[in-house]
């Protein structure tokens, strides 16, 4: 299971509590960043669904044509399958199962490994499918629990860890049943904690109520550690909840408040298990000057951050249609100084003797998204066994759209090019 407590969003009463502290000008700056960070993402999100459409184009015109290309099809399909989940959990679940992406036909197992490994699932969407009152998404929900590793664990840890891997849908009956299936498995893996699964059950509302009751500003009374032993009296089929549990559980939420994944939390773990990411020097659009720049391949797409710890990207460039290649070292275009190896970016043969634009974007000064200024985009790297890597790996995550592909192809065949109907 993926748990990275490292990259998690601020809590939202921690956000409350925060801006009760700055002044006007530190919650307009604020509330600026935070602006950014959705624009971001919204870009992000929109550039990802394109390349799922054009990868969905290619096997369609592939198929036509008779082309087999299965890692093409499987990862065109896993992409198009996660956007779609994305907006409709069910819907995405269902065209993967109809795609034959699921090696078992999409057992419950498969569908919960799928949810539980797949970083680029929002976690709204993963809890929205859990939390579904329908005999397979209940079998999903039941494998998912299963694959947390629950034995040894403090109860408040094992539950930080559950509710850190999908976010809590709204409804009542939901959280109940999402509840419930989290204290049978913590209970199967730590049989002498609670006599009974209900104790687990109770006692996991409780605690999800202490972290609201002791961190949520609004919450005027804070229960002290004898009001919460006492709320507590009785809950494991008529006996108390060993009181050394209970202060264990008091002291770490009054310590560290639960942090519960938001809409935010989407641009973290879009960078999860890149296919490639380092430090590269990268040449300005404008001003021809250079950059150190953290830069993450992953899913079809280049991302530059302006420091490895930034979450939100600096710039995006789509991989499609665009070639990568090395080239020299020339000193005529501001290079810096000291060795390095050079590769750059640039558009796509159109198959009439120009170049396809590359359709990359940055954010701007005032935090906006906005079209890049390149019609090339050059890096230096250290060695020149990393510029070819960086080569390789990007040319193998370029998607390419049918047309240009056909055009292309026809060009240099000398085959005649079909005229595209309306």
């Amino acid at each position: 299971m993926e748990n990275d407590p490292g990259l998690t969003p601020v809590d939202p009463s921690q956000e409350e509590a925060l801006l009760e502290k700055l002044d006007k000008n530190g919650i307009t700056f604020f509330q600026q960043l935070r602006r950014k960070k959705k624009d971001c993402m919204s870009a992000i999100l929109a550039l990802r669904a394109e390349l799922a459409e054009c990868e969905q184009r290619i096997q369609e015109e592939q198929e036509k044509l008779g082309i087999e290309d299965d890692g093409l099809d499987r990862k065109a399909i896993l992409n198009r399958g996660i956007v779609i989940f994305n907006e409709k959990p069910n819907k995405g679940i269902a065209y993967l199962t109809e795609e034959n992406y699921f090696e078992a036909g999409g057992t419950a197992h498969e569908v919960a490994e799928f949810l539980s490994n797949t970083s680029d699932l929002t976690k709204q969407a993963i809890g929205d499918y859990l939390g579904e009152n329908k005999e397979f998404n209940l079998a999903v929900l039941d494998e998912f629990v299963g694959l947390h590793s629950f034995h040894d664990l403090n109860f408040d840890t094992a539950l930080r860890r559950y509710l850190w891997s999908f976010r809590l849908p709204g409804e009542s009956q939901k959280i109940d049943r999402m509840m419930e299936t989290f204290a049978k498995h913590y209970c199967q893996a730590n049989p002498n904690v609670f006599h009974s699964t209900d104790g687990g059950f109770i006692l996991a509302f409780a605690t999800i109520m202490l972290n609201t009751s002791l961190h949520n500003p609004s919450v005027a009374h804070k229960p002290s550690l004898d009001e919460f032993v006492s709320m507590n009296r009785g809950i494991d089929e008529g006996k108390d909840i060993d009181r050394p549990l209970l202060e264990e559980i008091y002291a770490s939420i009054a310590k560290t408040p639960f942090k519960i994944p938001d809409d935010d939390e989407g641009l973290s773990i879009m960078f999860f298990n890149p296919a490639k990411s380092g430090y590269l020097k990268k040449e300005g659009g404008t001003k021809k000057t250079w950059k150190d720049r953290w830069v993450v391949l992953k899913d079809s797409c280049l991302y530059y951050f302006r420091d490895k710890d930034d979450e939100s990207p600096s710039g995006i460039i789509p991989l499609l249609d665009v070639r990568a290649h090395l080239v020299a070292d020339d000193k005529g275009k501001k290079a810096p100084k000291g060795p390095g190896f050079f590769f750059e970016l640039v558009g796509a043969d159109d198959g009439m003797g120009g170049t396809l634009p590359i359709k990359g974007c940055k954010t701007n000064s005032k935090g906006m998204v906005v079209q890049g200024n390149h019609d090339r985009y050059l890096f230096r790297a250290e060695t020149q066994h990393e510029a070819e890597e960086w080569v390789h790996g990007i040319m193998a995550s370029v998607t390419r759209q049918p047309f240009f592909s056909m055009r292309r192809h026809s060009s240099r065949s000398g085959l005649p090019m079909a005229e595209a109907t309306p």
